[in-house]
């Protein structure tokens, strides 16, 4: 029994990996290559775009419950079959980007990449069903933090990785070589067991054909209609966006703001990618230890004040142009807190959920803080073309005032504690 759920965790860690991989491909990766070819900050910013699909990948998460793929469904399974697919029409995608050029044609970059985004969204929604139908209420805990540390490696072979590659070879033998290790990860999905508990989803369109548009509608709408917190709804949505401003700015800026100040690509990846990533599943285990301990108030509080801290950091680093040692200090700052944000965020955003539409509340939620990092970014790139880079930083500061005021109104009327938001955290992030 022991022996056969190390190997189920062995495979999630490898599932996580294969999640990871293509994430920053389309993101500070992507932003670095343009950088260096000369695309300005606005156009990067709006570049952000492209990563649309890991916003609205619910949207569609239904219908891979309901859809069969002829031939290979009824041979490898639901989950195996779809996850097959994704992978290797991510593989093409990845492939053609790489033969792609900023210089030439950014319309057929971004759709390219925003193909690669699409189809990674689809790879994860398959990869998080899989976990959760092959691992117990007991060992789910661990099955996490097995898919996180996958997850990070691949972020790290995407982001170092990559920026190593373009170094020695090019960017787009870079992008091929990922495309190549995308190939390689296919050949996991014909070692892996279809779950058990994988049934399609049946449903008796004959009969009940003229409720269709009705019942799908019910999907998006009962979720929303029995919300437990829909007269404060304005003042999350409020704090969700000012409380991930200055985290998505960072993340998403920081690959054209240190290329403006002369670091080259090994210095970026080696600073903000091994040590970055390193320092944010640091701050990851520290978020979670700051909300069992504090509570989640001051937990949040506290997350936002060091990050309003990281813009102040980024605003020095800005003023002392080329200094390796600041950025150190600048990047691991960042990145550290960037983990705890992450954890903190999950943690109180789960508090807000309400049974039996756990999962849906939560993917509302947390879906709408990420398309509010890509209009961060946008706006956050031309902010930096119009003004300059130390006004962006101080006004990524002044949004630690709304974040915090938003939090007080939101929690002195919803008694949401540290506690059950924590736990809560735990089990919304398998759902």
């Amino acid at each position: 029994m022991l022996k056969s759920v190390d190997t189920t965790i062995i495979r999630i860690l490898a599932l996580g990996f294969v999640s990871g991989l293509p994430f920053l491909l389309t993101l500070s990766t992507l932003s670095y290559w343009l950088a260096e070819q000369g695309a300005s900050n606005t156009a990067i910013g709006l570049f952000m775009a492209v990563s649309l699909p890991y916003s609205f990948k619910f949207a569609w998460a239904p219908l891979l419950d309901h859809i069969t793929i002829p031939f290979l469904t009824p041979r490898m399974g639901k989950r195996r079959s779809w996850l097959l697919i994704s992978q290797v029409l991510l593989t093409l995608s990845l492939f053609t980007m790489g033969l792609c050029s900023p210089t030439k044609s950014l319309i057929i970059l971004g759709f390219t990449a925003t193909l690669v985004a699409f189809f990674s969204a689809t790879q994860d929604i398959i990869i998080d069903a899989y976990r959760i139908e092959t691992i117990s209420t007991q060992n789910c805990g661990t099955a996490a933090a097995f898919e996180t540390i996958g997850f990070r490696f691949g972020m790290l072979v995407s982001g170092a990785g990559a920026l190593y590659l373009a170094h020695i070879l090019s960017w787009q033998a870079a992008y091929h070589i990922m495309a190549i290790l995308s190939f390689f990860s296919i050949g996991l999905t014909f070692i892996i067991p279809e779950p058990a508990s994988s049934n399609l989803v049946k449903t008796d369109f004959s009969k009940r054909q003229q409720n269709f548009f009705k019942r799908l509608g019910s999907y998006f709408i009962l979720p929303l209609n029995q919300f437990g917190h829909k007269d404060k709804l304005w003042l999350i949505l409020g704090f969700i966006f000012f409380f991930k401003m200055t985290d998505t700015v960072l993340n998403s800026m920081s690959a054209p703001f240190l290329c403006d100040l002369g670091f080259s690509k090994v210095e970026f990846a080696n600073v903000s990618k091994v040590f970055g990533i390193t320092l944010m599943v640091v701050g990851g285990l520290l978020g979670g230890i700051m909300v069992q301990r504090l509570g989640i108030y001051q937990a949040a509080v506290m997350c936002a004040s060091l990050q309003a801290s990281c813009a102040l950091m980024f605003t020095i680093q800005s003023f002392s142009g080329y200094d390796p040692y600041i950025l150190m200090i600048t990047v691991g700052s960042e990145s550290l807190c960037s983990g705890m944000t992450s954890t903190i965020f999950i943690a109180l955003l789960s508090g807000f959920c309400c049974q039996p539409h756990t999962a849906s509340h939560f993917t509302l939620l947390y879906s709408f803080g990420s398309l509010c990092r890509v209009g961060t970014s946008a706006l956050a790139g031309w902010l930096a073309d119009e003004i300059s880079w130390p006004v962006l930083f101080l006004f990524c500061f002044a949004s630690l005032g709304p974040s915090i005021w938003f939090l007080n109104n939101i929690l002195g009327s919803t008694g949401v504690n540290g506690e059950e938001a924590g736990n809560e955290g735990i089990q919304a992030s398998h759902a």
